[in-house]
């Protein structure tokens, strides 16, 4: 019953829905102003009021994210250059004379003749803890000298100009000896001497040398002892034709001298240091000798 009345309702509301359609079509095609709104308007109006509203979609978009204002970003770091380090130079000795020893000598004179002005050098060769003694002497004592190694370092500068001088060598190697002339030409002498240093066996407190004075030379030897020890030297030679000087290497004060005749010598030494012990012969000499070196 209820679905005939429902029927018959759709029906009522069909029929009024054409109905109404038609008078507008004639309204329009007439002329004629729209009616004002209908019953069926009103209820068209109620049922559209009765749906839900539904809100238009609202499309979504990806944002970008947000910058910072500021960014605490370091900056970029400056690599500097690579420095370019020079090689070391290599020193480089001069052309030189090479001075030789004769066997058991140790000492050696040189002459020659040197120009206003010119460089002469010389070079011998000497071991770690040697003592050298080197002048040079000329008429005008205008003949200047420096002393250097083969590894370019100075023992003596020119710049000091000076004529002597005397130290324990620091390294082996090969010593160069450079002459400076004066204000003229005139002859020179280069006198050179290499202590031989004495070894005392292993227990004990004396040793003979036994030696010649090459080409009538002096022969140097050194001796390092302890202040308050006692020393003894004594010379054997024949009769007078050499004689003791002995000296300490440090303080430069002599103890004996061979002008003195000094064949024995004994002495409680004064200070810690080098002492040299020179066989001086008489008049340039080639002697024989035995040489005793005790101390204790």
């Amino acid at each position: 019953m209820n679905h005939i009345h429902k029927s018959k309702r759709l029906a009522v509301y069909l029929g009024l829905g054409a109905l109404l359609l038609a008078g507008l079509a004639c309204n329009a095609a007439a002329g004629t102003p729209t009616p004002a709104f209908s019953g069926l308007e009103t209820m068209v109006a109620a049922t559209l009021q009765a749906m839900p509203s539904q809100p238009s979609p609202i499309p979504t978009f990806a944002m970008p994210t947000a910058l910072p204002t500021s960014t605490n970003v370091p900056p970029t770091a400056v690599i500097p250059p690579t420095q370019v380090i020079p090689p070391t130079p290599v020193f480089v000795p001069p052309a030189a004379n090479r001075i030789y020893f004769s066997t058991g000598a140790t000492q050696s004179i040189t002459t020659g003749t040197i120009h206003a002005g010119e460089v002469v050098t010389f070079v011998a060769k000497a071991t770690l803890g040697q003592p050298l003694i080197a002048s040079v002497g000329s008429p005008s004592q205008g003949v200047h000298m420096s002393i250097f190694g083969a590894n370019g370092q100075t023992l003596l500068a020119f710049s000091q100009r000076s004529a002597m001088w005397q130290g324990t060598l620091p390294s082996t190697q090969d010593y160069y000896f450079q002459l400076t002339g004066g204000s003229y030409t005139e002859t020179f002498n280069l006198d050179v001497i290499f202590g031989a240093r004495i070894q005392f066996a292993t227990g004990t407190i004396k040793t003979t040398i036994k030696g010649t004075t090459v080409n009538g030379f002096s022969v140097a030897y050194v001796a390092y002892a302890q202040k308050g020890q006692k020393m003894d030297v004594i010379l054997t030679v024949p009769g007078d034709t050499a004689a003791l000087t002995i000296w300490g290497f440090s303080d430069g004060q002599p103890y004996a001298r061979a002008q003195n005749g000094v064949q024995d010598f004994s002495l409680v030494l004064p200070s810690t240091q080098d002492y040299i012990i020179s066989v001086v012969p008489k008049a340039g000499q080639e002697v024989d000798y035995s040489l005793l070196v005790r101390i204790k």
